[in-house]
């Protein structure tokens, strides 16, 4: 019998973790979690601060759901989710943190305001609009474009946080 329960518990944390697995992004979690916070003007601002630990200033959360971080993955991972300009206010108020059995994995941080999205991974869908050669390279079109903007103000209208885009 406690093999049975043994297996049992295996089969559903291994079918939790492959659901939620991301190839396009390169990375395995088990639970994405979308996040209102004030964020203060600043480049250094994230939802994640540098010891690791979720920003202070959370003002609201809520766990995202299956179909929700597949499309989100998705978008992430397409091209034509980026090419949006910048502008340089980043003042972030929304952030999505990917966890893998309680532990931080990854995170994005968003200003919708100014279009800048940060992520602690790499989205090659983002690296447009290149600069620049070696070291001092950068990219000038790597802001959210329409479609992945869309997605997100739908996601904030729907969970009621701030900073929703208007039409």
């Amino acid at each position: 019998m406690r093999t049975v329960i043994v297996i049992f518990l295996l089969m559903i944390t291994n079918s939790a973790f492959c659901n939620l697995k991301s190839p396009n992004l390169k990375l395995k979690f088990d639970k994405v979690m979308m996040y209102d916070f004030s964020g203060a003007k600043g480049w250094n601002q994230s939802i994640v601060n540098e010891k690791g630990q979720l920003a202070s200033s959370v003002t609201k959360q809520i766990q995202l759901d299956k179909e929700s971080v597949k499309n989100l993955g998705a978008l992430l991972s397409k091209k034509s989710s980026f090419g949006g300009g910048e502008a340089a206010c980043f003042e972030p108020h929304l952030g999505f943190v990917y966890y893998l059995r309680g532990k931080i994995v990854a995170h994005i941080t968003i200003c919708l305001d100014c279009n800048v999205l940060v992520s602690s991974i790499r989205l090659k869908a983002q690296e447009q609009g290149k600069v620049g050669k070696g070291k001092d390279a950068y990219y000038i079109a790597d802001g959210p474009g329409k479609s992945l903007r869309l997605f997100l103000n739908e996601l904030l209208r729907r969970y009621n946080f701030s900073h929703q885009i208007k039409s």
